[in-house]
């Protein structure tokens, strides 16, 4: 269902609101879940446990999605 990309799509989505970031790296899923809806995303608790996991961290950023974006699309 979840791939990369949607990881990336929604760290990108929250990549300007640190607050919103840190309070889903520390969420439970079913939090982080209810968190993104109030920010009008729609993901799935499998989403988010890849989000979590991705900014967790802190060291990925929006530069480093669009990198790993970039390298899927590679012809």
């Amino acid at each position: 269902m979840g791939s990369i990309l949607d990881v990336a799509d929604i760290i990108k989505k929250i990549n300007g609101n640190q607050e919103l970031m840190a309070q889903i790296a520390k969420a439970d899923p079913k939090e982080g879940v209810a968190l993104l809806k109030k920010a009008n995303i729609d993901v799935s608790e499998n989403d988010i446990k890849k989000v979590q996991a991705a900014v967790a961290d802190g060291k990925l950023d929006l530069g480093d999605i669009k990198n790993l974006a970039g390298g899927l699309f590679k012809k």
